[in-house]
């Protein structure tokens, strides 16, 4: 065995880091410039807190590869088709293409008429088989109401089932009658007397004059006098002829001494703005003094109460007789002024008192 030459070992380890040659360096000015290798083993501290190098740009999986000559030629492609008048040139032009043994005819030509068949097709239809407005309306309304209606049969059952109940009862004496049938049978006269009123305010609309007959004038106030129905008759009074309306209404309001819904509505008819300028000469005395509260008040009536007044004024100026009853302690005269002249109001007492006012009514 051949010995190893110790000192051309020991100058070729003395050239190399752990046994690693040195790389060449050129000595060209123009050689390129590479970065150096640095070869250590182990770590260091300083070295683990440094920021890896950059990896170098690759196609992953989830990066597509992009070549830029495709999508350059996809750009022109679209540029293209966009300076060639897009989608609606083309369509026009596949509906311009000839249709194979057809000779000259176009595709449009075909499809055209295909499309004005469908579409009369479906109108039809529509128009057949489409639901009515009105039937949908009638469902609608019907459904918002939450009382369901009674049919047919039994809606006229129950018109008809109180008539002979009600004349069976009022053919009974009231004292053999139930707390029941007493209030069906009160029910049931109040319903009629609805709706004869009615019927009796609707005839005298048709026909005014008819209330100058004294068997109507007297039916009007009976009904006057019920509660039920005395709404209903002091409306046809309002509605009757001059001064025969005005007249009915104050004798409602006047000719009791009861003081009820009727003779108050009465009496705000009687004054009201449309009926108070249809009152009579006699009636239109009667409303002044009842309205009056000074002496000169009284005063500026008693010419018209001589002409035109009637007995409904008389206890009115009987009153302006009496010459006591104002001052602190009541003993003074209210009607000082008509004391100038008391022939005056004497005079006008009787004269009023000679003149029967209208009757109406059964005598």
């Amino acid at each position: 065995m051949a010995e190893r030459d110790p000192s051309h070992s020991d100058a070729r380890a003395a050239g190399t880091l752990l046994g690693v040659p040195a790389p060449r360096v050129e000595s060209k000015v123009d050689s390129p410039l590479r970065s150096p290798v640095f070869v250590r083993s182990g770590t260091s501290i300083a070295d683990s807190d440094a920021e890896p190098p950059p990896l170098p740009r690759m196609a992953l999986p989830s990066r597509p590869l992009i070549i830029e000559s495709d999508v350059a030629s996809e750009r022109g492609a679209s540029a293209r088709f966009a300076a060639q008048g897009g989608f609606g040139a083309w369509l026009l032009a596949f509906l311009q293409l000839p249709v194979q043994g057809a000779g000259k005819l176009l595709l449009w030509m075909l499809l055209l008429p295909a499309l004005v068949v469908w579409l009369g097709l479906m109108s039809l239809l529509v128009s057949v088989k489409g639901p009515p407005v009105a039937p949908v309306e009638r469902v609608a309304t019907t459904s918002s109401v939450s009382v369901p209606e009674p049919s047919a049969p039994a809606a006229k059952a129950v018109a008809e089932k109180p008539a002979p109940r009600l004349a069976e009862l009022s053919g009974k004496p009231l004292d053999t009658l139930s707390s029941k049938e007493l209030v069906l049978l009160a029910e049931g006269r109040a319903d009629d007397q609805r709706t004869a009123v009615k019927a009796l305010r609707a005839k005298l609309e048709d026909n005014p004059k008819a209330l100058q007959d004294k068997a109507v004038q007297t039916q009007l106030l009976h009904f006057v006098s019920d509660s039920e129905t005395s709404r209903e008759a002091l409306s046809a009074m309002a509605a009757a002829d001059a001064p025969l309306g005005p007249d009915l209404l104050y004798e409602v309001w006047t000719g009791t001494t009861q003081r009820t819904d009727a003779t108050d509505l009465a009496r705000a008819l009687v004054y009201s703005t449309d009926l108070r300028p249809k009152a009579s000469p006699a009636l239109a005395v009667a409303l002044e003094l009842r309205v009056a509260d000074k002496c000169e008040s009284y005063k500026a009536i008693l010419p018209k109460a001589l002409k035109d007044g009637d007995r409904r004024a008389l206890h009115l100026l009987v009153k302006l007789n009496a010459k006591r009853g104002c001052g602190p302690k009541k003993a003074d005269d209210c009607y000082v002024c008509l004391r100038d002249d008391a022939d005056e109001l004497t005079a006008t007492i009787n004269a009023v008192k000679s003149r029967r006012p209208p009757s109406y009514g059964a005598p």
